[in-house]
């Protein structure tokens, strides 16, 4: 479903290799992901223990932190072969080297859509309303989009007397917000030697465009060094995806959003369902990436929905994704023969052109009990054998 969604939007699905080399993971550009590599040793003759002056001495791999990097360097790798411009979708494993609890896996899976080579702000606003249809089908209809701009953000430290080599610091401890709270930030902030001024002027602005209502209100209260082109990029991004979100879906303005990869370097955005806490999914735009793989970089621009996270908010809520309509039951006895069983297969075939997903069962002494538990598992039809009637299943 996920992937068939993704492709009515024009991205193609590709695979990257789980390891890459450890200089293009450890690039600066990852944050604070990129002290929870797990680092492959050296192999053979390369790994030599007696002359190594430092741990890193004998490392030369490392297991992929998130799908981004590996997509740059396959996209480097490969451009003269692929359209232009790219649109992807990548699912699969990542690793991070973080302490196991609640919502935080050491591998866990990411599903991610990008677009390389399209510099206009219809990258973000396909990728923004591609992930919010998919997350709408998976049962998450009532969702919010944060919406932000890393130069936005470093206007506002700016306006707040934070120097440009600080700004770091400060949006790492700033990304906190949703563990620490405000609190929490505020004095780790003055821990790390910004003073209150400083703080008492960023948050101020904040806690303004917060309780202010409407966007173009909110827009004005930007300190004035943020460019007119950034400004109106970002009013159109929200316009637009505002106009065309459906159902329980909406977007808002978030200053305070950071995202933690040091590679972003513009517009960034989560979704955040309804009743739940956290984000499901996120992402941004990362122009200057592919510039260490390339002599010109190209525009970038991705989202990812982390499926661990929609997992626990499932389990943890007893949350009930909708029943599919088009899954179909298809009850069969048992010790069939081999005309039968071929009768069995063309029957399910037919129903498959028909357009149902249809699952072969045996069929159980306690039929009702069994009609019971695949409605429990999302089947809304089901069908015996020899017979053609198709009926529904009652919840």
């Amino acid at each position: 479903m996920i992937i068939d969604t993704y492709r009515k939007y024009g991205f193609n699905k590709i695979e990257t290799p789980y390891a890459e080399r450890i200089e293009l993971l450890t690039s600066g550009e990852g944050g604070e992901n990129e002290q929870l590599i797990f680092k492959i040793l050296k192999r053979g003759d390369k790994l030599q223990l007696d002359k190594a002056e430092a741990i890193d001495d004998l490392v030369d791999l490392g297991l992929r932190y998130d799908l981004t990097v590996p997509l740059v360097r396959f996209y480097a790798n490969n451009r003269s072969k692929l359209p232009y411009p790219f649109r992807s979708i990548q699912i699969g494993p990542v690793w991070r080297a973080d302490r196991p609890q609640k919502g935080r896996f050491r591998q866990f899976h990411q599903c991610d859509i990008d677009i390389i080579g399209d510099s206009s702000i219809l990258a973000e606003i396909q990728l923004i309303l591609a992930a919010s249809e998919v997350l709408q089908q998976i049962g998450f209809e009532e969702h919010t989009i944060r919406l932000n701009d890393r130069k936005i953000l470093t206007g506002l430290a700016d306006a707040a007397n934070i120097k440009p080599e600080d700004h770091s610091t400060f949006f790492i401890t700033l990304d906190k917000l949703d563990k620490i709270g405000l609190d929490g930030v505020k004095q780790e902030c003055l821990n790390k030697g910004f003073n209150s001024k400083q703080v008492s002027i960023f948050f101020e602005a904040v806690h303004q465009i917060f309780t202010t209502a409407s966007l173009s209100e909110q827009i004005n209260l930007l300190p004035k060094s943020i460019t007119e082109q950034v400004i109106i990029s970002f009013q159109q991004i929200f316009q637009t995806v505002q106009d065309q979100l459906i159902g329980g879906a909406s977007i808002k303005f978030d200053p305070t959003l950071v995202r933690g990869m040091g590679y972003y370097t513009g517009p960034i955005f989560e979704i955040e369902s309804k009743g739940f806490g956290g984000a499901i999914a996120g992402g941004g735009r990362y122009d200057d990436m592919s510039g260490k793989y390339l002599s010109k970089p190209e525009p970038s621009c991705g989202i990812s929905i982390g499926f661990e996270r929609i997992l626990s908010i499932i389990e943890d809520t007893n949350f009930e994704i909708p029943k599919k309509e088009n899954r179909l039951a298809f009850l069969y006895p048992k010790n069939l023969s081999p005309n039968e069983f071929s009768e069995l297969l063309s029957q399910a075939k037919y129903w498959r052109e028909e357009g149902y997903i249809v699952t072969l069962t045996e069929q159980k002494k306690n039929t009702n009990k069994q009609l019971s538990q695949l409605s429990e598992n999302g089947f809304g039809f089901f069908v015996k054998y020899g017979e053609s009637e198709l009926r529904k299943i009652q919840s």
